[in-house]
């Protein structure tokens, strides 16, 4: 028996798994109807060519639509992971025009055959980079599965509205499949010396010689994967914690790995406020990560202790704004408090009025306190669109728990203008902060609003 890809190929029916295919199972189905199909057939109906004799031999289209087999090629179209795509002329219009052999192959053995998506990915090598949701989504649609960030937050893609911004802003190094063919796959099935086939090869186009030959057999599998997430998803603890345990981290222990075995949910509540990630909400991510920032943009060392914690700080806003931006941080952090309370205030108080009230409303206050207990320990900073909004909702929340008991709420807080991005209450959040015009820097102004240059 033969070595490598021929050698597998020639103990097993090579046919037998497309039409598991084209009669429409799902792709990798094994059923009985497909490996009977092929039992009676002798390897040589199916493998032919001049090295037959040697074990070594291709699949021709031919063999495949010959009488009584595949004579109309299949079907127009099938479905292979999400992707639906014509198949009787699968790649006529392209460069390299695959058999029905380049597509189809075994697992292992007598496995009957499958259509495998490592070799879409020699093809279409172009559409697996990552950098357009759409062609991610051609094959990941729908995105129905659910994984957890690096700190147990789950991750429902099916309704993440920032997909339009691009798969890649999570999953940011996605690995290109390489085409260059490994010296060794030669030596696979061909007896000359490697540098005699290099001499016979170079230059030269070999598909229409290997075209009853799997892709796979020749090229890499399994290449197309994600190779580094963002580390808001996925946290690199040495980045921040440069000493743990009395012990000082490495720069190269670039995962949460070790450290999520006990400390599974710590910063949760900040990877949900920077995700926008509620439980029992619609997402909404904040706008500084849309944007590309990291958790390293904000969190920089400082003046202290260099083996503490790296803390957020305001110095970093001046890294990619104007030093005047030095100030925000502590507006938004003394908004945040001055909201949080009253917000707490007043859900605290439903909670104790209506601490025998109906199960509906008891869900409504249990709500209302879930989301402000996300925002109390994330800190609102993260996402101030998101942190702002939920107070509100909190508020609204326990109104709606006075209702379903059947008792008037009490007034709602007075939780001030809504941050909105581009105008005054966006930066000057606190509602100690007295706008005083007269000191106003016009030209910083101008610029920030856009009219008198960028803001940088």
């Amino acid at each position: 028996m033969s070595r490598g890809f021929v050698g597998w190929l020639m103990r097993g029916p090579l046919i037998a798994a497309a039409l598991a295919l084209l009669v429409g199972c799902s792709p990798g189905v094994r059923t009985k109807n497909a490996r009977a199909a092929h039992e009676q057939l002798a390897c040589a109906a199916c493998h032919q060519g001049d090295r037959a004799e040697r074990g070594r031999a291709s699949v021709p289209v031919e063999a495949c639509a010959a009488s009584g087999c595949h004579t109309d090629r299949g079907p127009e179209s099938v479905q292979l992971a999400n992707a639906v795509f014509g198949h009787r002329n699968h790649g006529a219009s392209g460069a390299i025009r695959p058999a029905c052999a380049g597509c189809h192959t075994h697992d292992r053995g007598e496995e009957p055959l499958r259509a495998s998506v490592d070799t879409c990915a020699l093809c279409h090598i172009g559409e697996l980079s990552g950098e357009k949701p759409q062609q991610c989504q051609l094959c990941h649609r729908p995105t129905a599965h659910v994984n957890f960030t690096s700190q147990g937050v789950p991750v429902p893609h099916s309704s993440l509205p920032w997909l339009e911004t691009g798969c890649i802003r999570c999953h940011y190094d996605v690995a290109r499949p390489p085409v260059l063919v490994p010296n060794r796959r030669c030596a696979a099935c061909h007896a000359q010396r490697t540098d005699q086939l290099l001499a016979a090869g170079i230059g030269t186009d070999l598909h229409p010689t290997h075209s009853g030959v799997t892709c796979t057999s020749c090229h890499e599998t399994g290449t197309h994967r994600v190779l580094a997430m963002s580390s808001a998803v996925a946290l690199v603890c040495a980045d921040c914690h440069r000493l743990a345990h009395g012990l000082t981290l490495p720069d190269a222990w670039s995962d949460a790995t070790t450290c999520a075995q006990c400390h599974r949910t710590v910063h949760a509540a900040q990877q949900r406020l920077l995700l926008g990630l509620l439980p029992g909400a619609s997402a909404a991510p904040s706008p500084k990560f849309i944007a590309g920032i990291t958790c390293r943009s904000c969190h920089i060392q400082g003046r202290g202790d260099p083996t503490a914690a790296i803390r957020g700080q305001a110095e970093a806003c001046a890294g990619c704004h104007r030093t005047e931006y030095t100030q925000v941080l502590r507006w938004w952090r003394e908004g945040l408090a001055a909201r949080g309370r009253l917000a707490d205030d007043y859900v605290g108080r439903a909670e104790r009025g209506l601490a025998h009230a109906s199960d509906s409303a008891r869900v409504l206050l249990a709500g209302a306190r879930g989301m402000l207990e996300v925002v109390r320990e994330g800190g609102g900073q993260h996402n101030l669109d998101l942190s702002d909004a939920v107070f509100r909702e909190s508020v609204r929340r326990a109104q709606e728990a006075y209702r379903a008991s059947g008792r008037p709420p009490p007034p709602a807080p007075d939780l001030g203008t809504r941050p909105h991005a581009g105008l005054c209450s966006y930066c000057h959040y606190s509602a100690q902060e007295l706008w005083d015009f007269d000191r106003m820097s016009a030209p910083f102004h101008e610029a920030v609003l856009g009219r008198g240059g960028p803001d940088s």
